[in-house]
């Protein structure tokens, strides 16, 4: 674009010199410091030109070091990349051990109170089956006394009820016994009387058929009365 303007400058400087009236030509010093001019200024735009062509190479020739710089920058960022990725999964690693060597503690922990509390809950379950089995123990003791001592008083009021009948016959029989004696007694009195009056040859077979006395019978329940 500056080459550009510098060659509408150098057109616009080298016009062709306006024509006199008389027909005269130019003069040659006009002439010879336009073309001085102009040979300058071709220098100057070949220069710059030149300059232009330098700065375009080395422009190149830096984009070509920033592609290059940006490449290996690049390359760099890949490897840090890959060297962050890869001591990233270490420490994922790293912490993912210490996360399960963690949680086997937790859980060898949690096992150990879990069995603790279970022998305690066992001892527990022990002592309470313990104090239930003595408690019927004891219940079912007392229940055995208490049966044990109601068929007692069951048992002793039967016997003192069969032994009250007991007596009562006894008492009875000795009561009839008692009257048949009187009876007899009655009855045999005459013969007595005779034997005692009259001791003769004749009432020897009644003395003789005389029975021996009996001792009163005694029941043995009867020592036992008060």
């Amino acid at each position: 674009q500056q080459s550009r303007l510098l060659h509408r400058l150098l057109h616009r400087l080298s016009p062709s010199a306006p024509a006199r009236c008389d027909g005269a030509p130019p003069a040659p010093t006009a002439a010879s410091e336009l073309e001085g001019k102009v040979t300058h200024l071709m220098e100057l735009l070949k220069a710059h030109e030149s300059r232009d062509a330098e700065a375009s190479r080395l422009q190149q020739a830096l984009q070509c070091q920033e592609e290059a710089d940006a490449a290996k920058l690049v390359e760099l960022m890949r490897r840090q990349e890959a060297a962050s990725a890869a001591a990233v999964e270490e420490a994922k690693a790293a912490i993912e051990a210490q996360l399960v060597e963690r949680f086997r503690e937790e859980q060898a922990a949690a096992a150990e109170a879990h069995s603790a509390q279970l022998q305690q809950l066992s001892a527990e379950h022990s002592t309470q089956l313990q104090q239930a089995a003595a408690l019927l123990e004891a219940q079912a003791r007392e229940k055995f006394e208490t049966a044990v001592a109601h068929e007692r008083v069951i048992a002793r009021e039967a016997q003192e009820q069969a032994v009250l009948a007991e007596r009562l016959a006894y008492l009875s029989a000795l009561k009839q016994l008692e009257l048949d004696v009187d009876v007899l007694t009655r009855v045999l009195a005459p013969t007595v009387y005779l034997m005692q009056s009259f001791p003769t040859s004749l009432c020897l077979p009644l003395r003789a058929r005389r029975l021996p006395p009996r001792a009163p019978a005694r029941h043995p329940f009867c020592a036992a009365t008060p």
